[in-house]
């Protein structure tokens, strides 16, 4: 009954906006015209007249994400450059430094503690959500001309296992306010060692509608992981150079495997009250601007998700507790979530001088549970109802400023509070401009629901743990001129929950306190691109967190071009992290935990790549891991689970923008 009636909501509010959006169409014109984008990406304005259909029109891709509930948006710039672009992996793209389980697609965490927040609210996709695409990941766009980009990419190595990527994105205006989406991803990476393939697709048709009074943001997105479970390498294998072929290395599972499901459902309107003004364009013409005053918005969320463990054989010595069936595991856990939002907004008038806007909402959870011990009669079923709101100025020249504040009223999460502001405050020096973010938060979190209790075959617990209390303050500067940034982060934490060395989620009796400090740096010239980032963190209570003191990332590239048409990037990455007791990886919940035995670190991975772009056609070719065999078999990215060797991998992606 309940699926169903998220199946209705989904289609009336779904045909809804479809509607609403087509009652207002008109043909654009000139969308087979051929059309350009400049090579750096950035948005540019249209430079011919969109209803005269003899004359082309010149691509224009306008793109942004959602923030603040929905309540505003933030631009995103449309990558076509080179720099960079054989880093195509998520965890890298993300952090520097990483744990994780070896192969594209597996289980990873952030060496980085303050960039382990993920987009996904449940518990056991944690470890995985950067494969997927979620609401807060999506990117919208408004273009003049359709864009669609192919993306492929194969890596190969001497036993002939290999990665395969091929992505898929298309984006198309309906008219000018009206935009639909579509894209699909797919990867399968078999793996170098035995039992580890991992296979991902995602699937999501999104849109968004644009107009003075009337705004819409709609996504549908199916996330489907499978991975192969072996549970890393059995103890004994040390030397990862010992065997020439990689299957000759024994595992710990070999008929394990781990699925997550993910359908989603997001809705997102907005109806706004204003004003029109009489303003001059560029070429004199006294045109009406819409200056909105107030806003109406909705909000509905739909996430479904399932996550599956089964292992066909016992292996007693691998699992240390089995409460439900000894002969085999088959573990099913969902977790279902129906958000409403409703949210008032009083915009900043840049008609006005010492304006900033305000907003309130209010907003339920609806919550279904299911644990493998669970009857039909025993899902879990808890709530939340939140309130809050927030004030900002985002338009102002001198600064920018925001706070905003959350505080649920009652069910499971009754009593956490949410607080956070930033600063941002741009410094001329000279013809540079330097800009200075300071943000804070201060948060008291209920512990997750699967924190508190679980129950699976190898695993049970039942705890009463106190809230978690957060005091966050991170600061920022910036040189535009110089490219440099310079950063440090500060962390207070009361009851911290950590996974115990049994895996088994524990809280932490005294506070807990993480500081880092970083710096990025980047040098350009005619021929050569250099990037440099460098981490140090420190954490005082080793006995829950364990950290790596520093972590690096080095990348450096020759630039030419050739034949005046074929710009040609030739270079090597290197990432580095001190040696450190990296967290351990559980199979059958797909968490990390604390260990102190094995430490890992203190080895270079070493990638090499060429990348090459003619036209709208970018590739790229990399030896991944190429001092692998240069080097001593120190290449593990966690505890019992290695790096691959040196292995080959190219890439292609097309761009197209008519």
């Amino acid at each position: 009954m309940f699926q169903k009636i998220q199946l209705t909501i989904l289609i009336v509010l779904g045909g809804f906006t479809l509607l609403f959006a087509q009652g207002n169409l008109n043909n654009f014109g000139g969308f087979n015209a051929e059309s350009t984008l400049p090579d750096d990406g950035r948005n540019d304005s249209i430079q011919s007249d969109p209803h005269d259909k003899n004359k082309p029109i010149v691509s224009h891709i306008h793109s942004w994400k959602l923030k603040n509930n929905g309540a505003s948006t933030e631009e995103v710039e449309v990558d076509t450059t080179l720099n960079f672009f054989h880093n195509y992996n998520p965890i890298f793209q993300k952090s520097i430094s990483n744990t994780f389980t070896g192969n594209f697609g597996g289980a990873y965490q952030s060496n980085n503690f303050f960039k382990r927040e993920g987009d996904s609210d449940f518990y056991f996709y944690r470890a995985f959500d950067l494969y997927t695409k979620l609401p807060d990941d999506i990117r919208y766009f408004n273009t003049t001309t359709p864009y669609t980009i192919l993306d492929y990419s194969q890596s190969e190595n001497q036993n002939t296992q290999n990665e395969t990527r091929f992505n898929a994105f298309h984006s198309q205006n309906i008219n000018r306010d009206f935009n639909a989406t579509f894209f699909y991803d797919q990867s399968k990476a078999t793996g170098q060692y035995e039992y580890q393939e991992n296979k991902h697709h995602s699937i999501a048709l999104y849109s968004s509608y644009e107009s003075d009074k009337f705004n819409s943001h709609f996504n549908l997105i199916f996330n489907r992981l499978k991975n192969e479970e072996n549970g890393g390498l059995a103890d004994g294998n040390i030397d990862l150079n010992k065997y020439d072929e990689t299957d000759n290395y024994i595992v710990n599972l070999n008929q394990a495997k781990y699925t997550l499901r993910n359908n989603t459902f997001f809705w997102n309107s907005e109806y706004r009250l204003g004003k029109y003004k009489e303003v001059e364009d560029t070429l004199g013409l006294i045109t009406d601007e819409f200056i909105p005053r107030t806003g109406f918005f909705y909000q509905v969320e739909y996430s479904g998700n399932q996550k599956t463990y089964t292992d066909d054989e016992a292996n007693l010595d691998f699992y240390r507790n089995t409460y439900i069936d000894s002969t085999a595991t088959n573990d099913t856990i969902g977790y279902n979530r129906l958000t409403n939002l409703f949210q008032l907004k009083f915009y900043e008038a840049p008609d006005r001088k010492y304006t900033f806007s305000k907003r309130a909402f209010v907003g339920h959870d609806l919550i279904r549970i299911k644990m493998p011990l669970d009857t039909t009669l025993q899902k879990h079923k808890h709530s939340n109802t939140f309130v809050g709101g927030g004030i900002s100025r985002e338009e102002g020249v001198f600064w920018k400023w925001g706070a905003q504040g959350k505080f649920y009223l009652t069910g499971y999460r009754s009593g956490q509070t949410e607080l956070s502001a930033y600063i941002y405050k741009p410094i001329k020096i000279g013809n540079d401009t330097t800009s200075l973010k300071v943000s804070g938060e201060l948060n008291t979190i209920t512990p997750d629901y699967f924190e508190q209790r679980f129950n699976s075959n190898h695993y049970q617990w039942s705890n009463r743990f106190k809230n978690i209390n957060e005091m966050i303050i991170k600061g920022e500067i910036h040189s535009q001129k110089r490219k440099l940034t310079l950063g440090a982060n500060y962390a207070l934490i009361g009851n911290y929950i950590y996974n115990d060395s049994v895996a088994t989620p524990q809280q932490g009796g005294r506070e807990m306190l993480v500081l880092s400090a970083y710096l990025n740096k980047t040098i350009e010239s005619d021929h050569w691109l250099l990037r440099g980032q460098i981490l140090w963190q420190n954490a005082n209570q080793e006995e829950y967190l364990h950290l790596p003191d520093f972590s690096g990332y080095l990348s450096i590239s020759y630039k030419t071009i050739i034949s005046k048409v074929l710009y040609t990037q030739i270079g090597a990455d290197v990432r580095y992290n001190t040696e450190f007791y990296a967290d351990r990886y559980d199979a059958p919940t797909g968490r990390f935990y604390w260990q102190d035995q094995e430490k890992i670190g203190n080895f270079p991975f070493v990638d090499a790549h060429v990348n090459l772009k003619l036209k709208r056609t970018r590739l790229f070719f990399q030896w991944l891991n190429a001092a692998s065999d240069m080097l001593d078999s120190g290449f593990w990215t966690a505890p019992n689970y290695p790096f691959f060797r040196r292995t080959f991998r190219l890439g292609v992606s097309w761009t197209f923008y008519d």
